[in-house]
């Protein structure tokens, strides 16, 4: 009876997650991919810098808009070392929403590896929208 018990929570908790990853939008067939641009530290517009600045030590996922451009920013927070990076995983759209999800990759030489903190933060530029935003 036991086992019944523990079989059918399972089965509970499987469904659930099958049904969450359904629902947040992985695997959206309707999904196009956005064109963007990744930009670099020294030429975000100086308020998006100066915030990024402020709040690095933290995770960040935000967006800022500035006339025709939205910035995507994706921040690991402060790493115990140098030598990460970011990789894009998707930037695309729906009829509904942006989604923007990306990875962050260990320093893969250690023999280089920086002994201070870094924090890694990835910023993306595409055409404004007026869209609902997911950063993952």
């Amino acid at each position: 009876m036991k086992r019944v018990g523990i079989l059918a929570f399972l089965l509970l908790t499987l469904t659930v997650v099958v049904v969450g990853c359904a629902a947040s939008g992985q695997g959206n067939a309707d999904a196009k991919e956005i064109d963007y641009t990744v930009v670099e530290a020294g030429k975000l517009p100086e308020e998006l810098s100066q915030i990024i600045e402020e709040n690095k030590k933290k995770e960040i996922r935000m967006t800022y808009t500035e006339g025709e451009d939205m910035y995507l920013i994706r921040g690991y927070g402060e790493q115990k070392t140098g030598g990460y990076s970011i990789a894009v995983a998707q930037c695309a759209e729906d009829e509904e929403r942006i989604m923007f999800d990306t990875r962050l990759l260990g320093p893969t030489d250690e023999k280089e590896l920086s002994k201070d903190p870094s924090y890694p933060c990835l910023v993306v530029k595409i055409e404004a929208r007026d869209k609902e935003v997911m950063i993952r």
